[in-house]
């Protein structure tokens, strides 16, 4: 572990409740120290761009804040105790980030995307912000060719589909001017309730942060205004450049 000055202001609870969540998220030993000097990048944790993402989902659940990109690559993540002194300062500043309007050229987003038509589970694009959202509509009326197979006297739209179509919407979230789309790399999506046809499923992601090569989407599908699937989707996305303190993609 590296050595250097720490700030004596920490509050140890913060502390504690920030070495709790990198070894549960990094899978390290309940009996691990920590301390605050503890590097994140190239020392023992040594964290990858996977990694990071899914601790920065953690804390900013965990005590209601935003990271923002900038804050990823400087001086918030250097040390397990850099790590708590931002949360410290930055706790309960949540919701997201303001982001600006940015025009929508004409594209057609759907044609982007890599699947065929058959692997399409997005009817119509209703907005896109690229880099930032996107909000799409699934549309089913049970004449689907798997709801034959799928439950076939209680035909309900399959949970891996619903996750296909939130995962399709994220890659036109991060697909300014059509670019590449990317593929999964983890999913984090918990289901409310089933969904049986006819049924119009809205679909929409923001982009939460980026790092490297690997892009974390917020994302939610819903039926009227109930929803019906929410969570997080990884996407990793080979036209990066891969910059930022990681280690590789897994």
């Amino acid at each position: 572990m590296a050595s250097g000055v720490i700030d004596p202001g920490f509050d140890p609870e913060i502390l504690n409740q920030v070495r709790n969540i990198v070894r549960r998220d990094i899978k390290l030993s309940a009996d691990d120290p920590l301390p605050p000097e503890a590097r994140l990048f190239g020392g023992e944790v040594d964290l990858d761009s996977l990694d990071m993402l899914l601790l920065i989902t953690s804390i900013e659940r965990q005590f209601n804040l935003r990271i923002s990109d900038r804050a990823v690559g400087e001086a918030a993540f250097q040390t397990v105790g850099s790590l708590a002194k931002f949360v410290q300062d930055h706790r309960g500043t949540g919701p997201a980030r303001v982001v600006s309007q940015i025009a929508v050229p004409a594209i057609d987003w759907l044609a982007q995307l890599p699947h065929g038509k058959a692997f399409r589970f997005i009817s119509r694009i209703m907005e896109v912000r690229p880099g930032e959202m996107a909000r799409g509509v699934w549309t089913l009326d049970g004449s689907e060719a798997f709801f034959a197979a799928h439950f076939p006297d209680n035909p309900i739209v399959p949970g891996v589909l619903i996750v296909e179509a939130l995962a399709q919407i994220s890659g036109i979230a991060g697909a300014a001017g059509g670019g590449r789309q990317g593929t999964l790399a983890h999913v984090d999506v918990r289901f409310e309730r089933t969904v049986v046809p006819p049924a119009e499923i809205d679909l929409s992601s923001k982009i939460a942060n980026v790092v490297g090569s690997l892009q974390r989407c917020d994302v939610v599908a819903k039926v009227g205004v109930n929803v019906v699937a929410q969570g997080t989707i990884t996407l990793h996305r080979g036209d990066a450049s891969g910059d930022g303190p990681n280690k590789g993609d897994r």
